[in-house]
């Protein structure tokens, strides 16, 4: 730490002399308005941290988490700033500007919205493909681009564009009564979701169109009318912006209504846009990081299909994209029963090469003649459509599908089919089942693996939604029917036990796209499982298991990060280009100012650098400079001063004198650091080979601080800034700089210990192999650490204090023992044997207490 130019500052500006009473009054104020600064500047980098993390740990976070955390970090860095400027009578008023212009930033960052493309409120199919995509919604932009683009048969009609669905909330001014509701909603209390739910969507629903919208729409229904003797009956369907987006298939989540006449159609269009707030759509969008705006209600009308016969394709396993197959699941009627798991199907595997021969078929239900669902030529025809179709869109899809009785196909829907998590997930997710020998006998076997994977959990059966709101976190879902409106409580469960559905039911594309294990089909599930009795279900094999098997759970797959590429993770990732990186990293450098603070964590840099400064020049400023350092009194190689800011030494210590004892210092974290650098003698520096003194002397002639004519800053000494349960030790020791701070307060959310280093007199490869042995090490001991090239910080927060102090002798032993070691950092080989010793020595240390 260079503070050089700061206490020559301080002797052009210095105060007058005060008395005693007077400069222990200032001084007190000073030292309460650092301690506060302190607060700050721990607050502020645990909510940079909790930010960080929250991009990788996969849970799910909403708009709530990213603008709280900011309007939190953004109030703790103002008051570090007012600290200071008390601190330092006014000297850094220049902070204020590039405040405000990254608070600026980030509020034009959280308050950004999805542009609106306005437009028509009716289009046409033959108007509609994947350019259309923002009016009409990745479902039906799909369906345009089936039909006019790869030139398969849909059944005809018309869509209602997202420009409608605003302008029906608009005109009816919901959309500020719809946000006061979801405001306090709690997702964690599922009667507060249904109630909120049910109460938006009568809100909608019962709000009457805008007359021209509703003339259009009958308008254009009329238009689809062949035969005016014949009652024309459509399919409304909905298709959201956001919808059926590659990995993000809000799969049964909104509404659909069938068989609908004229002059229901209207009244089922508002129904739809109201579904948007249906309990499982808002769980869902909140697990996968949309925000309710992100998502606007365009809808379909289109001709029923006299279906004979319908269901669904995957192009591939949905398991395995490299799969050669296609997979059909089919049942009589409409594709509906296969969707929502009720109806039973039958499934084939079809080779996707011509001429698309039958490779498995099993029949799980007859037409009366007792031919199959399907005929050969048809699974063939639908091989081929499916190839045809993942070929067109790039990726493997997910088709629903219908027969009409005149044997003609109709594509109802094609979506991108939801893939594997992650290669990690896949391979956890092998049929470990059949290479597991001491498995106990199951409970049950059977039914079809909907989604992979391993769970344990206890039994908690649901038969109705009054069941629902008392699901518990963590427990087993079993039930009948696999119905999408179980979704709700996906986030909650563990896994999913279903005695009726199969692969393609929506509630299986949903579990596989939140990792949640899932057997499909498994009769008896409810009369042989014991509500609240443990279980392991083994999804991968098709088997439940009393209690906990634990060869099993081990080969549990890692969950996937649900938020990753979502509207609320890319807001949070905006937002923290503005936080997170440090720029101002060196203190002595001339663009160690004010001005040159480009995010949050430089302004949290600048002030806690200065406030120290500010601390350390105190007596200085006010006169009593000669008696504020003490030199601590120890054999020692180096140079170690002592200023205490408060209750650091004992009550009767001469404030006169100039030097101190070791046993005249009451501070917790300096008394452990210093056990930590004493614990075990420092041998000297290591032997230097030829190359690592070849990289010293070059480093050297790049190194102004080793002209003779300038004052070197590497002379500078080692002070220890301390009260009793605060230290703040800032460590000069030859070529490299360190400093450590530590807070052990009354309770344990104003604890934490923080260590920065930098540096080296190696070469830059040298340099690094040493930060990274350090980094591991403190990895390795319950720090959160990060490394920029020879920077390193690392921190530790909210912990006890005895917990912090064994860490505070661990960089007390750091801080000697790593001196000039990047000398010898020649290879891999040499950084795992000073680790090996380092840890052998750390591990005596905090089991064997070595006095001061």
């Amino acid at each position: 730490m260079t503070f050089f130019l700061d206490r020559l500052t301080s002797f052009f500006h210095g105060k007058p002399r005060l008395t005693p009473a007077e400069l222990q009054a200032a001084f007190r104020g000073h030292y309460k308005e650092f301690r506060a600064l302190l607060t700050a500047n721990n607050n502020a980098l645990e909510l940079m941290a909790e930010m960080e993390q929250a991009l990788s740990a996969g849970h799910p976070f909403g708009m709530a988490f990213v603008r709280g955390n900011c309007t939190a970090l953004s109030v703790n860095i103002y008051k570090m700033i007012q600290h200071l400027s008390r601190l330092a009578d006014g000297k850094y008023a220049e902070l204020d500007q590039p405040f405000r212009a990254i608070t600026k930033q980030l509020e034009q960052i959280i308050a950004s919205r999805p542009p609106n493309k306005e437009g028509a409120t009716i289009l046409s199919m033959a108007e509609v493909d994947t350019s259309t995509v923002d009016q009409v919604g990745e479902k039906m932009a799909n369906l345009g681009e089936v039909k006019n683009r790869v030139g398969l048969r849909i059944p005809d009609g018309f869509v209602i564009t997202a420009s409608a669905a605003r302008h029906f909330i608009e005109t009816n001014a919901l959309q500020v009564e719809i946000n006061r509701r979801l405001k306090g909603l709690n997702l964690d209390n599922l009667e507060d979701l249904y109630t909120v739910s049910a109460g938006i969507q009568r809100l909608i629903s019962n709000a009457p169109l805008p007359k021209e919208l509703e003339e259009t729409i009958l308008t254009h229904y009329q238009q689809m009318v062949i035969d005016p003797k014949t009652e024309l009956l459509v399919a409304l369907r909905s298709s959201a912006l956001g919808e059926d987006s590659s990995n993000v298939s809000f799969a049964g989540q909104y509404r659909t209504q069938l068989n609908l006449s004229r002059e229901f159609v209207t009244q089922a269009y508002k129904e739809i846009v109201a579904g948007k707030y249906k309990s499982q759509a808002i769980v869902y969008r909140q697990q996968r990081g949309y925000r309710h705006q992100d998502v606007q209600m365009c809808v379909g009308c289109l001709r029923m299909v006299d279906a004979t016969i319908s269901g669904v394709l995957y192009s591939r396993d949905p398991d395995d994209p490299r799969s050669q197959f296609v997979i059909i699941q089919a049942a009589p009627g409409l594709a509906s029963t296969v969707v929502d798991g009720s109806g039973t199907t039958d499934l084939f595997r079809v080779s996707r090469t011509s001429p698309h021969p039958i490779l498995h078929r099993q029949m799980a239900m007859k037409i009366p003649d007792s031919r199959p669902t399907l005929t050969d030529a048809q699974t063939t025809e639908l091989a081929a459509t499916g190839v045809r179709l993942e070929e067109h869109f790039g990726t493997p899809q997910d088709i629903e599908w219908s027969f009409d009785h005149s044997g003609l196909l109709y594509i109802l829907q094609s979506r991108p089919l939801g893939r594997p998590t992650s290669d990690k997930a896949q391979e956890f997710s092998g049929e470990h089942g059949t290479t597991l020998t001491d498995l106990p006998k199951p409970l049950l076997a059977g039914g079809v693996c909907a989604s992979k994977g391993v769970a344990c959990g206890p039994v908690f059966t649901v038969r109705s939604s009054l069941h629902l709101l008392r699901f518990p976190k963590g427990a087993v879902l079993v039930i009948e029917t696999p119905y999408p409106d179980w979704a709700s409580i996906l986030n909650r469960a563990v896994a999913v036990v279903s005695e009726t559905g199969q692969l393609a039911a929506h509630l299986a594309t949903v579990a596989r796209e939140f990792g949640i294990p899932a057997i499909f089909g498994l009769p008896q599930a409810l009369a042989t499982l014991e509500n609240h009795s443990l279980i392991t279900v083994d999804a991968t094999a098709a088997k439940v298991y009393a209690g906990r098997v634990e060869s099993l759970l081990a080969l549990t797959a890692p969950k996937p990060n649900l938020m990753v590429g979502s509207p609320v993770y890319k807001i949070l990732t905006q937002a923290l280009t503005h936080i997170t990186p440090l720029n101002l990293t060196d203190p002595a450098s001339p663009f160690f100012r004010p001005d040159t603070c480009q995010t949050m964590h430089d302004l949290t840099r600048f002030c806690h650098e200065k406030a120290v400064v500010e601390m350390f020049t105190f007596g200085e400023r006010y006169g009593f400079d000669d008696k504020a350092a003490k030199q601590l009194v120890v054999d020692a190689p180096s140079q170690w001063w002592v200023i205490d800011l408060d209750d650091g030494f004992i009550p009767d210590f001469d404030p006169d004198s100039r030097y101190i004892n070791l046993s005249q210092i009451i501070s917790l974290p300096m008394l452990a650091i210093w056990q930590g650098m004493i614990a075990f003698p420092w041998s000297g520096p290591p032997p230097v080979s030829l190359g690592g003194l070849g990289s010293i002397i070059f480093q050297s002639t790049r190194n102004p601080n080793l002209d003779p004519a300038v004052r070197s800053s590497m002379a500078a000494k080692n002070y220890f800034l301390i009260s009793r349960n605060f230290c703040n030790l800032s460590v000069r020791l030859g070529y490299h700089f360190a400093l450590v701070e530590a807070n052990l307060g009354e309770f344990n959310t104003e604890n934490y210990v923080s260590f920065q280093f930098k540096g080296g007199a190696a070469d830059q490869n040298r340099r690094l192999l040493r930060i990274q042995l350090i980094s591991k090490i403190l990895s390795e001991s319950g720090f959160r650490v990060e490394q920029k090239l020879d920077t390193m910080t690392a921190r530790i927060e909210k912990k006890p204090g005895p917990y912090l102090l064994e860490r505070l002798k661990i960089l007390g032993y750091l801080l000697i023992h790593t001196r000039q070691i990047d000398m010898v950092m020649a290879d891999e080989g040499m950084a795992a044997s000073y680790h090996q010793k380092i840890m052998a020595d750390l591990h005596t240390l905090l089991d064997t207490p070595k006095e001061g």
